[in-house]
Parts: structure tokens; C-alpha cells; sequence
């Protein structure tokens, strides 16, 4: 039997006051990012814009600038591939400063095969957190590959390795 992790809350109550995960989603065909208020309150954005629908770079904009550019490409590459991503990367909140969040996103197609709707998590984490290491990416990627493929004897034997790499102490809340 595989493991489970279950997700919670990473944060000291006074970086972001509700300690909650955040979810949205893009409507890619119009550009509006809808998201709840643990996302906007990530993102530093208002709670009402952010659940009637903001442009994808509203958010891009908030997040930290040496950060972008790797996160502009991982959602690139995601509606391209229509594989799940998970990334690291540093918000900017409503007082100025930044923050480590992971977010979790795919990339759905209509029935046509056109790329219409982006959905997705947007955890806190704490700062102390380190960022995953490309070890560690391609490890996860690896064990959601084996459980798509029903594989749960290699994702056992990823699951030992994750352990060895210690991925718990890397601010990454998977396998889920």
C-alpha cells in the first residue's frame, strides 16, 4: 500500500493570518484567473477582484522577479503538455513583502482539443522552507507517473527514495 500525505498548514499564523490552501482556476479563452481569498490574500491582491476574475499577469506581476520567468514557462509547458506542475516560487503580499508559496496547477482542453481551462492549488509555506532540488522534481514526477500508470510497486520503491531524500524537510507537501 502506498502512502498518502496529507497537506497542512505550513505557515506561522502571523505570515498569512488565514493559514489555508487557495484555489483557482484560468479561464484561458478570456484571461481571467478567478481565486478564493487565500489566493488573493497570497498574491496581495483585493478578495473580491481576485474572485470576479483577474488577467493571469496580475498575479505573474505579484510574483517576485527573479521567480517569473520560471514560473511563466512551467505554466507554458503545462497547457502544452497537459501534465500536472508543481512549482515553488516567492509572492509578493499585500504589505510589500515576499513570501514562499507551491502551487499545483494542470492545463484542461475542450472537447475540440483547445486549451480552455487551468485549474489549481496555492499553499503558504513557511520561510524557512528550502526549494526542491531538480533531484527531488524529477523523483516526483516519477512517482505521479508510476501511480498514473497504476504502478504501485515502483511507486512504493520512489516513495523509499523520497524518504532517503529527505523531501519532507524541502517544503514539498507530495506525494498525495
Amino acid at each position: 500500500m502506498t502512502a498518502i500525505v496529507d497537506f497542512e498548514c505550513l505557515t506561522d499564523k502571523d505570515e498569512f493570518p488565514i493559514c489555508e490552501t487557495g484555489f483557482f482556476i484560468w479561464d484561458i479563452v478570456t484571461n481571467l484567473l478567478y481565486g478564493d481569498g487565500a489566493v488573493a490574500e497570497m498574491f496581495g491582491l483585493d478578495t473580491s477582484d481576485a474572485a470576479s476574475g483577474l488577467p493571469l499577469e496580475a498575479y505573474i506581476s505579484r510574483i517576485h522577479p527573479e521567480d517569473q520567468p520560471a514560473a511563466a514557462r512551467i505554466i507554458h509547458d503545462t497547457i502544452l503538455t497537459q501534465e500536472p506542475e508543481h512549482q515553488s516560487y516567492r509572492t509578493r503580499c499585500a504589505n510589500g513583502a515576499f513570501h514562499q508559496v507551491m502551487a499545483f496547477g494542470r492545463c484542461f482542453r475542450d472537447k475540440n482539443g483547445i486549451p480552455s481551462l487551468y485549474g489549481g492549488i496555492v499553499l503558504p509555506l513557511p520561510e524557512e522552507a528550502p526549494v526542491a532540488t531538480p533531484l527531488l522534481d524529477h523523483c516526483l514526477a516519477a512517482y505521479d507517473i508510476a501511480l498514473r500508470e497504476g504502478n504501485v510497486a515502483v511507486a512504493d520503491h520512489i516513495l523509499e527514495a523520497l524518504m532517503d531524500l529527505d523531501w519532507k524537510n524541502t517544503g514539498c507537501n507530495r506525494p498525495n
